[in-house]
């Protein structure tokens, strides 16, 4: 007797989480670890910086080629990786080649005020996002259905405006954050200090994320 097996909600959501999960891993974590490996052997700042710039930028290219695709976190990427490779052709100053840790934060920055400036004009963009992650877990039929509380359900539009202010305004005080810290740390401090200070500010985001929508029902 053949028995249907229907679809698992969650393996989508965990192919995303896996794919972000190695993204930092491979984009942030490997290199920092470099630069500090090659600095603790001697090597100079422009260097360490130079090396976990191109160390990141096989992996990038695998993840284009296998998604044949460039994503907009693979554009992200590739941005920054271009943007470091020209700058440290043009200068051989450490000082130089860590903008582009501003240039991350700005981007975040800009993301953090298109997400305020949606809370006031058309739609919080967490209805977007949050359609988009309810596609993954539900498929098409169950977003559409999350998605549609919103021309029914006071409470739902509240809580996804309130949602999407806070992710605002926390990625723009980060970016704020970050870009001061780049010009005022040591060279040798920029990426530890930075990269403590944003993913923690991520994980309690997150955090309160979690907790928020499940207090309002929000959960995609």
């Amino acid at each position: 007797m053949m028995i249907d097996q229907k679809p698992v909600p969650d393996a989508g959501l965990r192919r995303v989480i896996r794919a972000n999960v190695l993204n930092v891993v491979f984009e942030l974590v490997v290199p920092m670890a470099l630069f500090y490996t090659l600095r603790a052997a001697g090597v100079s700042q422009w260097w360490a910086l130079m090396a976990g710039v191109l160390v990141a930028a096989p992996y990038v290219l695998w993840t284009i080629v296998r998604n044949r695709r460039v994503d907009l976190v693979a554009l992200v990427t590739l941005s920054i990786l271009v943007l470091s490779v020209v700058l440290g052709l043009l200068s051989d100053d450490p000082r130089t080649l860590a903008i582009r840790e501003g240039w991350v934060a700005a981007l975040g920055g800009l993301v953090g005020a298109w997400m305020l400036v949606t809370v006031v004009i058309g739609r919080p963009a967490q209805l977007t996002l949050g359609r988009t992650i309810a596609e993954v877990k539900r498929g098409a039929e169950g977003a559409a259905a999350w998605a549609a509380r919103w021309d029914t359900d006071v409470r739902f539009r509240r809580g996804l405006r309130i949602d999407t202010a806070v992710w605002g305004a926390v990625l723009l005080a980060n970016a704020v954050v970050h870009v001061v810290l780049v010009y005022t740390l040591p060279i040798d401090l920029i990426s530890v200090v930075t990269t403590v200070v944003s993913l923690g500010a991520l994980a309690c985001l997150v955090a309160w994320h979690v907790w928020y929508l499940r207090k309002e029902n929000l959960d995609a």
